[in-house]
């Protein structure tokens, strides 16, 4: 069973949904997806608490404002690579080297900042979940 279809998100805020208006319309479904796939996470660890979701540098992002648990997550096109889409943390974190230790060969990243998804490609939905959790959940320590 595909998650996407199973999680219940709240509707996009309105400057969010703005931006995926923008997009091409395969980018919009692999976004909406990873927007999914943040919410459930969030959902399934209490740890990270209520999510903010809002613009930041002009792409849809989210923080954990109540619990401080993470820092900061994006979803955004990869303006360089319009057919290429991401989800994007802060580059001075271990993250990026943390997922390639746990998933050397699963995704592409972009340095240190990102992974990157081709659009109407299928994703690793449980590996990126585990991605998003060690974003959402990064100040909380453990792996780092």
């Amino acid at each position: 069973m595909d998650i996407r279809t199973t999680a219940r998100v709240p509707d996009p805020a309105p400057p969010v949904a703005a931006y995926l208006a923008d997009c091409p319309p395969a980018v919009r479904e692999g976004l909406l997806g990873l927007r999914t796939l943040v919410y459930q996470v969030a959902a399934e660890d209490q740890r990270v608490g209520p999510l903010q979701e809002t613009l930041k540098w002009g792409e849809p992002s989210y923080l954990t404002e109540v619990t401080r648990s993470g820092t900061t997550l994006r979803l955004a096109v990869k303006k360089s690579m319009p057919a290429t889409y991401g989800l994007f943390f802060n580059c001075r974190t271990r993250l990026a080297e943390r997922i390639t230790d746990f998933y050397p060969d699963t995704f592409m990243l972009d340095g240190t900042r990102g992974l990157l998804f081709s659009a109407g490609r299928n994703i690793p939905d449980e590996e990126v979940k585990a991605c998003i959790s060690l974003v959402l959940t990064y100040r909380l320590g453990g792996l780092f």
